[in-house]
């Protein structure tokens, strides 16, 4: 993956010709959320350490552009080692054609957790809880940005827990992009270098239009979205949309979100006053701050945190 050169090139992964076996009968189940919902199924099975990704037979004339996406997945999370990043297994072909990228199993992706909280009527989660996402996603992010990706779609859809907190990974590199060495994105010559993200997590300077105006894309946009999910854990609710938990919760697309778009989004006076949020509290407030040049890298967030 440091060689950037190779990440987005247009030659189909050695991977896919892998003899691993697809589980005979997986149950469908979802485990995170692409951008795109409904273009990709992910299949699991109780019997089996796996889980499954297949685009969904329903994509029409887009199938290329996503089994494009889901082959440059497999060719990230096959180049990547690290416990809080989903494991890579195998990329194979069904019978019928479509490319299956195979990965380790977890239990359940966070935005189903913080839905389910909300429904309960449970409250913020815990800062203890919150620290945990914190660190566990930062060690992710800290690795993938050294390895020069960036991962272009931080939110708590991407983001999956096992073992009840026990430790979160980090998913779905299906719009991952190449950085250079300062942290930029690296545009290579014959290839778009486009940030897709989801408009709701996005940074102020992803958002469409804005590089057109000068703005700069870095690692710093994995920092923002990294900073919403925190706000997620805090809030039970979707930054910077008052749309309920539906079909915009992971496209990013509704009639009333584009007002907030790219903001810090509040927090309620209950948390910002309770001291076991005050960490938490201040570190959303640094990686969630418009210019990008003034966030933490993941390597400050873990100092701030204490781990480093």
């Amino acid at each position: 993956m440091r060689e950037q050169n190779n990440m987005h090139n247009n030659s189909t992964p050695k991977v896919l010709r892998s003899t691993a076996k697809i589980p005979e009968t997986p149950v469908l189940e979802r485990i995170g959320y692409g951008t795109g919902v409904g273009v990709f199924n992910y299949l699991r099975d109780e019997k089996s350490p796996w889980a499954a990704k297949i685009v969904s037979r329903h994509t029409g004339r887009e199938r290329k552009e996503y089994s494009n996406r889901l082959q440059l997945e497999a060719k990230v999370l096959a180049s990547l080692n690290h416990p809080n990043i989903i494991g890579y297994r195998a990329f194979v072909k069904r019978p019928d054609g479509r490319e299956v990228l195979l990965m380790e199993q977890c239990e359940q992706s966070l935005c189903d957790m913080i839905e389910t909280r909300q429904i309960d009527n449970l409250g913020p989660y815990p800062a203890e809880k919150i620290t945990k996402v914190a660190v566990d996603i930062a060690k992710a992010l800290e690795y993938l940005h050294s390895s020069l990706v960036l991962h272009g779609d931080i939110k708590s859809g991407n983001i999956l827990v096992k073992n009840n907190f026990e430790i979160v990974k980090l998913c779905d590199f299906g719009v991952s992009l190449p950085l250079k060495t300062d942290g930029t994105l690296h545009k290579i010559k014959g290839c778009k270098a486009l940030y897709v993200g989801t408009p709701c997590w996005s940074a102020p300077e992803v958002l469409p239009g804005e590089e057109c105006m000068g703005a700069i894309i870095t690692s710093k946009a994995d920092i923002f979205s990294y900073g919403l999910v925190l706000w997620e854990m805090m809030t039970l609710s979707l930054p910077n949309t008052s749309t309920a938990i539906n079909d915009t919760y992971y496209t990013g697309m509704s009639e009333d979100i584009d007002d907030h778009l790219g903001e810090r989004p509040p927090l309620p006076d209950n948390i910002t006053m309770d001291p076991k949020y005050k960490q938490i509290v201040e570190l959303f407030t640094m990686c969630t701050m418009e210019d990008y040049k003034k966030r933490p890298s993941a390597a400050q967030i873990l100092n701030f945190m204490g781990v480093h």
